[in-house]
């Protein structure tokens, strides 16, 4: 960890004192980059972190094309007021939003956004701490680079000027001793478009090369503001959870991320693999295009200048998204992406030479969000496999699914409740198995259960992660579709039980050590938060729970099983996609082990 050396002779806990005077005589930092310069400002919030607002990392990119670096030079400052944000769509608006009901991602308010939205967004902003610009300071703090969610579609990494995403927290939890980075990527259509035409004339998985490219500034520039480029932490939350997870999957693995450690919450995505000509995603491309103006052909040029691919684009999920999950994301592309994620790691096909560390959580009422409420009947549960898992060539994989998880037997006839459980263990806690199992021993396994498991929904667990006090709780959830009741209760709990700062700590700790959610004390009654263990049996031990506190215990435990991504399940559901996918997965027979009706150890 790096030793604070901005007041020699004066203990930490004297330091802020000692540097006031100093600051105050010295103008605010900046970066010169060669395409200009970026002045820092103090933090509203606190005046020990300074922040680089708007700094761009590449250029105007082509539409549908690949990002770069700026190519032009500039010597001059660069004004804030030129940052821009990536067009996203409007959930609000939406019968199935991407992202479930009231996503925790959506903007604030999609007709007055807090920053103006274009193609021209590629922009990111730097947390650091103030005291590092000391002149005494000669070394490299550790670095976050933090990846938003938004069910690849909505999103910012300001998130509208609130609180999600801001680096203040985490900050001042690793005691100043950490930098915080966040950047913009396009979404949408815009960055997600795939599919046999795109592979030939553009750039399938577009966002993914945006975050990439925020990864390589780093590399080459983080330096300039006193971080260390040899110790970077990917971390990422729903979509841009599941992204870091394809960051280690790129190119069978065989490129390096540059991220030494990692923290993936609630890693989700709903899966792409139909990539052959006239295939599925080939099919989106085409209902897009006609929404765009450009008729159900392949004409890239056409899409290129369109005038109205905002409005298309908002359309699109409107018109075509059925399931309420992820109409674009991660797309099997031949490249990144050459096959679905739970093969590359069943297949070995990941980096893995320098990943140091890891946490991956998860919330234990993930998919409650997400459920087609329109699911009441075995026939509607069909029609939802049939959008989720489409084409007649997936029937035995659908038939095989409804086999094992029997909803009649295991779940009473409650289909909605059933197809919820088929969610949850796709889409979201097989995806913390898989990683769990590609870096078992460098993997500390998290369940959020606050308050208690059925009211602990995807998202929530960014409340402890990012909010400073009740208030700003308060304000989050409110905006999450919680009623005011509910969420003065809640945002109270949280406090009172001191969940957020115990929690900020562990995660702190993880980013300023190299990968240790150990090392910063601990107040109270927060326990060492072991390395999960999944060596004996269906589920993981030594599970860090995060639930509601009692007057013996904390709301912290780590003696847990986690039930709900259990090794057998998340075996059954990579030989779907193995099935599905037919790239290397092994046969997939509908009555083998994995298909069991009525077998399948179910928490719901």
């Amino acid at each position: 960890m790096a030793k604070v050396s901005s007041c020699p002779g004066v203990s930490n806990c004297d330091r802020v004192s000692c540097l006031d005077s100093a600051f105050a005589r010295k103008a605010a930092p900046s970066i010169e980059l060669p395409w200009g310069i970026y002045e820092a400002r103090e933090l509203a919030e606190d005046p020990e972190i300074y922040i680089f607002e708007n700094v761009r990392f590449g250029e105007i990119p082509e539409r549908f094309g690949a990002p770069q670096f700026p190519s032009w030079t500039n010597s001059s400052v660069q004004p804030v007021s030129d940052g821009r944000n990536c067009i996203q769509i409007d959930p609000s608006v939406l019968k199935n939003p991407p992202g479930g009901e009231n996503p925790i991602d959506a903007p604030e308010d999609p007709k007055e956004p807090h920053v103006p939205e274009s193609e021209d967004c590629l922009f990111l902003d730097i947390y650091v701490p103030k005291w590092v610009f000391d002149e005494d300071f000669d070394g490299g703090l550790p670095v976050v680079v933090w990846i938003y969610g938004g069910a690849f579609a909505f999103g910012a990494k300001n998130h509208g000027g609130s609180v999600l995403y801001n680096g203040r927290g985490i900050i001042s939890a690793s005691e100043y001793q950490t930098i915080f980075v966040t950047g913009n990527y396009r979404m949408g259509a815009y960055g997600w478009l795939a599919g046999d035409y795109m592979q030939g004339v553009a750039q399938p998985n577009a966002g993914l090369y945006d975050q990439a490219l925020v990864f390589e500034w780093v590399q080459n520039h983080i330096s300039k503001v006193k971080g260390d480029k040899e110790q970077v932490s990917a971390w990422g939350e729903s979509a841009g959870a599941s992204s870091v997870l394809h960051h280690l999957i790129r190119e069978d693995g065989k490129v390096d991320p540059t991220f030494k450690t990692f923290v993936v919450q609630s890693p989700a995505y709903q899966w792409a693999w139909d990539n052959k000509p006239n295939g599925g995603l080939d099919q989106i491309y085409k209902s897009f295009s006609a929404l765009a103006g450009c008729g159900e052909e392949f004409d890239i040029d056409c899409l290129r200048e369109s005038k109205n691919m905002s409005e298309a684009n908002q359309e699109l999920y409107k018109t075509v998204a059925t399931s309420g999950l992820f109409l674009l994301g991660p797309s099997v592309d031949g490249k990144w992406i050459t096959t679905l994620s739970p093969l590359a790691f069943a297949n070995d096909k990941y980096w893995k030479s320098s990943i140091e560390s890891t946490i991956v959580s998860h919330c234990t009422n993930e998919a409650a969000i997400f459920r087609p409420k329109y699911v009441t009947s075995e026939e509607t549960f069909d029609q939802f496999l049939e959008s989720f898992l489409p084409g007649s060539g997936a029937a035995d994989q659908r038939a095989a699914i409804k086999k094992r998880y029997a909803c009649r037997i295991n779940f009473l006839g409650d289909w909605n409740k059933c197809i919820t459980t088929v969610i949850r263990d796709a889409s979201f806690t097989c995806n913390t198995r898989d990683l769990f199992s590609a870096y078992p021993d460098k993997t500390y396994m998290m369940r959020y259960a606050f308050p208690t498991k059925d009211l602990a929904h995807h998202g929530s667990d960014m409340a402890p992660l990012f909010t400073n006090n009740a208030t700003e709780a308060y304000h989050m959830l409110t905006k999450n579709g919680m009623n005011e009741t509910d969420a003065t209760l809640y945002s109270a709990f949280l406090y009172f039980n001191r969940i957020p700062l115990a929690y900020k700590v562990y995660f702190a700790s993880f980013a300023a050590s190299g990968g240790d959610p150990n090392v910063l004390q601990q107040q109270g009654k927060a326990p060492t938060w072991p390395l999960a263990d999944g060596s004996d049996g269906d589920f993981m031990k030594d599970v860090m729970t995060v639930r509601m506190a009692n007057w013996e215990e904390s709301a912290f435990v780590t003696d847990v099983e986690d039930r709900q991504n259990a090794k057998g399940t998340c075996e059954f559901w990579t030989g779907v996609a193995g099935a599905i996918a037919g790239s290397g997965g092994g046969s997939f027979i509908a009555g083998n082990n994995f298909g069991a009706e009525g077998q399948i150890p179910i928490e719901l």
